[in-house]
Order: structure tokens, then C-alpha cells, then sequence
């Protein structure tokens, strides 16, 4: 089974749906540092450093064991030259491209 059928398969489930889309959010923020981090070549250590933080702390977050403040992925960001960018998006389908364009315009804001 690949891993989009066993994605698709557990996401079925109400339950698991539900607690995927409250953590979401914190593994992209995870995944967004990680994939800046490779791209600078720096190690965790390196990139802690340049924002101020411990390399242990840094990892926690990379691997999703901590939920960090948005004020710490921001200073993680601004350290090698990124700003954050929030975007709120409905939770439904259902809505319209255009309603959704007009959300983004609004919602859409560059914390840094």
C-alpha cells in the first residue's frame, strides 16, 4: 500500500480527519523550516544559532514533538532572511474560487 492510499484510508475516519487538521498546521510550519534549513545547507545547529535557540529545541520542533509560538518560527525565519506568511483558508470545499481569492486578499499578512 503506498503511503497516499494509507493516508487517504486513515483520513476516512472521522476521529484521525479531525485530529489531522487541528496538527496540520505545525507540520507544515516543521516541514517549511526543514525543506529552508536543507536549502541554506545548514545543519540544526547552525540554523539555532543564527536564530537564537537551542539545537535540541530546534529538533523538537523539526520532528513535531513541540508545538512552537508563531513568534519562534518567526525569529527562525527572520535569522537567515524569511518573514512568515499566514493565510486563513475555509475548512470546506464547497466554497467558491472567487469567495476563496477575496479570503486571501484579506486574511493574508507577513509576520516578521
Amino acid at each position: 500500500m503506498s503511503l497516499e492510499n494509507l493516508k487517504t484510508k486513515l483520513l476516512s475516519d472521522p476521529k484521525v480527519k479531525a485530529h489531522y487538521q487541528e496538527i496540520k498546521p505545525e507540520f507544515e510550519a516543521a516541514r517549511a523550516l526543514i525543506e529552508i534549513r536543507r536549502k541554506l545547507a545548514l545543519t540544526q545547529r547552525e540554523l539555532a544559532e543564527k536564530a537564537g535557540i537551542k539545537q535540541p529545541q530546534l529538533a523538537r520542533i523539526e520532528s513535531g514533538k513541540q508545538s512552537p509560538r508563531l513568534e519562534t518560527i518567526a525569529a527562525i525565519a527572520a535569522s537567515v532572511g524569511y518573514a512568515v506568511e499566514i493565510k486563513l483558508v475555509p475548512l470546506h470545499q464547497s466554497d467558491s474560487s472567487s469567495e476563496q481569492s477575496q479570503t486571501d486578499r484579506q486574511t493574508s499578512q507577513l509576520i516578521g
